[in-house]
């Protein structure tokens, strides 16, 4: 968390498309805890995911693709759905399908399970949520770079790359 993406947006910087952006919509206002529905949150958390799909590789990026489109025309054959796409479907149907689909043992659910999993990492790398919970790094980033530069601060110096980037790498 806390990452580049959390920074203000970096003009020039892009999202990928997302396929089915209403069905992530309603998958995200699902998944993630019920402030996503405040404010501008569910738009931020789809920024997010764009540029999170942006930065997988194309193999990821269409599978998580597949996922929603999945996601998204699959909750026609869910019985409560009656037939309508999940983008579509009200909060106790789509929530109940959400369940459902998360109990199965296929690679179909493998697909959403990773999806919940990187639109609910979008919506905590929005940095108000970070702030509500209280995730602040900056104090443990500062002493973990003390402390390693205290103990291996020749070996770091040492290693800097012949481009002269100080990654200390060998």
């Amino acid at each position: 968390m806390a990452g580049p993406s959390s920074a203000p947006t970096v003009p020039g910087e892009t999202a990928a498309e997302i396929p089915f952006p209403r069905a992530a919509r309603r998958f995200a206002e699902i998944v993630c805890p019920p402030a996503v529905r405040g404010g501008q949150r569910a738009d931020r958390v789809l920024r997010e995911l764009g540029l999170m799909l942006a930065s997988l590789p194309p193999a990821a990026r269409k599978a998580l693709g597949a996922a929603l489109v999945a996601l998204d025309h699959g909750a026609r054959l869910y019985p409560p759905s009656r037939g309508r796409r999940f983008a579509r479907l009200d909060d106790r149907v789509a929530a109940a399908y959400v369940r459902a689909l998360l109990a199965r043992q296929d690679p179909a659910a493998e697909l959403v399970r990773r999806l919940k999993s990187v639109i609910v990492m979008c919506y905590y790398e929005l940095p108000e949520v970070q702030r509500e919970i209280g995730y602040d790094p900056e104090p443990y980033i500062a002493v973990v770079s003390r402390r390693r530069l205290e103990r291996h601060g020749p070996q770091i110096q040492a290693g800097t790359d012949q481009a002269g980037t100080g990654t200390g790498l060998p």
